[in-house]
């Protein structure tokens, strides 16, 4: 039996339409008016299924080209109806010839789009693109002879109203149609090619213009072999190979830096070359429809979601959470998976809306270690000891340290963020830290059992990479002693993030170290630790802010403090 669906509010507006626009011609097109409102529904239909805004997109030319009347829509469609349509009007200058009152009329138009709603964007969009493919349809075949058809014949105050128009309606940037209306707008009206210039905001380079090998030199000149740097491509027109070698070799001489916001032609380049492996590039966000997804989890920085067709998931960040950060997560989890730790395939950056997130390979049937504990905690020991085997595989692998972060740095820098210490108290504990053993193996960096999953087929991958480093394997065990044993051992808490009780993640932990420790005692075992336990108190308190626990933490855990 086929869906049913309700049309026929939409039904009635397409029929009064047709009517109003009855034996009108488009624009010497040589087919009906009608045919341009009702590609405006179609687009419409590929952002909403609300029968008002579709109706309103069928209408949308009726107030201004017809003698219907806003009273006529509201009687007939509703408040809400002729309202959208209203607002798809032009002004009108009555002492002007159209010509003359062009530029007046769609300045008005533009500024009341910028500020309007969000469906009367929507409905907008659907008569702006179905414009916008008949101008891309003429112009391939006619090129600039395209402009002899309107009333106002300079190009330039085209582009000029359709780039205005995509700015007022960049909220709905998410959606394809919004895509497809810039896709097509640079395509009528490339944009001209900005001359090359550079800026640098703390570690932050903002480069602009066509790259190439001469001022790739100059921008060297200007950086630290020291400094870690971020390149943000947003602006970069285009690239040559001149500049792609530079940016080789200044990898090779041991600057630090990684591509962030690169068009799709620029990276496309990298990757043709054989780049991407030695450079590290993050494409600019792609817009994305979140019609359909559906949420099942939460975490301390993000929520996740399946995609509608179900082979993925989407990690969507809180708005707290740095741009960078996300970037940092994709970019790890990609090397890390290269360098044969086992993690969910990485996808794109993502914008949904003011968000950003990032779609991961969706691993099917999978139970993380944290759940499989909670919903069997009488297994403790057996799944304490497979968690203990994944953990000192991981922290055996080799990390590729041009790459990642050497744990060390990292926490000098977490020590150095606490407030509320003593100067010999914080040279304490930079002291122990520059005193571990030198290590390239890789650690996990939020290391618990909510961060390891388990597959239907048996596989163990972990995931939440944002974190990776090389260093100490103890380092790892400490943020693992932190949870529970620190602020996360409460019972809500606990609860909230692992699924059980402070008592169970307590059984856990010490199945945990006697099998990662070839049985050696808790006893045994706790001066060895409490110091990298107190040192993941400072990390957590560089990632969530100082809190009233952290201090008496430390000094209790790294002093012997109470």
């Amino acid at each position: 039996m086929k869906d049913t669906i309700d049309s026929s509010f939409l039904d009635r507006a397409i029929i009064f339409a047709v009517k109003a626009h009855a034996n009108v011609e488009r624009r010497n097109k040589g087919f009906p008016y009608v045919i341009h409102p009702l590609e405006a529904v179609t687009i419409v239909a590929t952002m909403s299924n609300d029968q008002e805004l579709l109706a309103a997109a069928a209408l949308h030319d009726v107030i201004e080209d017809t003698d219907i009347t806003y009273e006529d829509i509201q009687k007939e469609f509703g408040t809400r109806v002729a309202d959208l349509v209203q607002e798809e009007s032009d002004e009108a200058f009555p002492d002007l010839p159209r010509r003359d009152s062009w530029k007046l009329r769609k300045e008005k138009a533009i500024e009341h789009l910028a500020h309007a709603s969000k469906d009367a964007k929507i409905v907008a969009l659907g008569d702006k693109l179905s414009n916008m493919r008949a101008i891309y349809r003429d112009f391939q075949k006619i090129g600039r002879d395209i402009w002899n058809q309107f009333n106002v014949t300079d190009p330039a105050l085209h582009q000029w109203h359709y780039r205005s128009l995509a700015a007022s309606l960049a909220d709905l940037s998410e959606y394809g149609a919004y895509q497809e209306f810039v896709y097509l707008l640079n395509k009528v009206f490339p944009k001209e090619p900005m001359p090359f210039s550079y800026r640098i905001e703390a570690n932050e380079v903002f480069l602009a213009g066509k790259l190439n090998h001469e001022n790739l030199l100059a921008l060297k000149e200007a950086l630290s072999r020291g400094q870690e740097y971020l390149f943000d491509f947003a602006e970069v027109s285009d690239i040559d190979f001149g500049a792609m070698r530079a940016m080789l070799g200044m990898k090779i001489e041991g600057y630090s830096f990684l591509l962030r916001e690169v068009s799709e032609d620029v990276a496309r380049k990298f990757e043709v070359a054989g780049l991407s492996t030695k450079i590290s590039i993050l494409r600019k966000p792609v817009a994305y429809n979140p019609q359909g997804i559906e949420r099942f989890g939460e975490g301390c920085t993000a929520e996740s979601y399946y995609t509608k067709d179900g082979d993925a998931i989407i990690k969507i960040y809180g708005d707290f959470v740095k741009t960078e950060e996300i970037e940092k997560e994709k970019r790890y989890a990609t090397s890390a998976l290269l360098s044969g730790i086992s993690t969910p395939i990485c996808g794109d950056i993502v914008k949904i809306g003011h968000q950003k997130g990032i779609i991961f390979e969706r691993v099917k049937s999978k139970i993380s270690f944290a759940k499989k504990f909670a919903e069997h905690p009488e297994e403790v020991d057996a799944i304490a000891k497979d968690f203990a085997s994944l953990a000192k595989s991981l922290h055996a692998t080799p990390c590729d340290t041009s790459i990642f972060p050497d744990a060390k740095k990292l926490y000098h820098h977490y020590i150095d963020s606490l407030q509320g210490f003593a100067a010999e108290e914080l040279a304490a504990l930079h002291h122990f830290i520059e005193e571990r053993p030198e290590h390239t193996t890789c650690l996990h960096g939020d290391f618990h059992t909510g961060n390891a999953v388990i597959a239907e087929d048996g596989q163990k991958l972990w995931i939440d990479m944002g974190g990776f480093s090389y260093g100490d394997p103890l380092l790892d065990i400490g943020t693992l002693y932190y949870v529970t044993h620190g602020q996360f051992s409460s019972s809500k808490r606990a609860e909230e993030l692992f699924h059980t009780s402070n008592e169970n993640l307590y059984a856990f932990y010490q199945a945990f170290i006697k099998h990662y420790f070839d049985n050696k005692s808790e006893e045994e075992l706790e001066p060895l630790l409490l110091p990298y336990a107190a040192l993941n108190v400072a990390h957590f308190a560089f990632l969530g802010g100082q809190k009233p626990y952290h201090a008496p933490l430390i000094r209790k855990w790294f002093f012997g403090g109470k």
